[in-house]
């Protein structure tokens, strides 16, 4: 898996089953989907990329196994800063 951030967190599971909606695919813990904002992530189910356009194509780079490596909209999960502490 490409590197990502220690202050980054998998992002939170989408409450909703996605079986029947076009685009999805099923998205590994280790993948880099799985740290982004974009996706709804359902372990263990289909996800979906809240960016892929209608014909079911996310805007990551994937490898020949289909784990995404890279991705131009990656928006890593990462907690807002806590500007109290210094």
């Amino acid at each position: 898996m490409p590197f990502v951030p220690a202050n980054s967190r998998q992002t939170a599971v989408w409450t909703v089953p996605l079986q029947n909606q076009p685009g999805c695919r099923s998205i590994s813990d280790d993948d880099l989907c799985a740290w982004c904002r974009h996706l709804c992530y359902r372990p263990g189910e289909l996800s979906l990329c809240r960016l892929s356009v209608a014909d079911g194509i996310w805007p990551s780079r994937c490898n020949d196994d289909g784990y995404a490596q890279s991705c131009p909209q990656l928006h890593l999960n990462v907690p807002p800063t806590d500007i109290t502490s210094r």
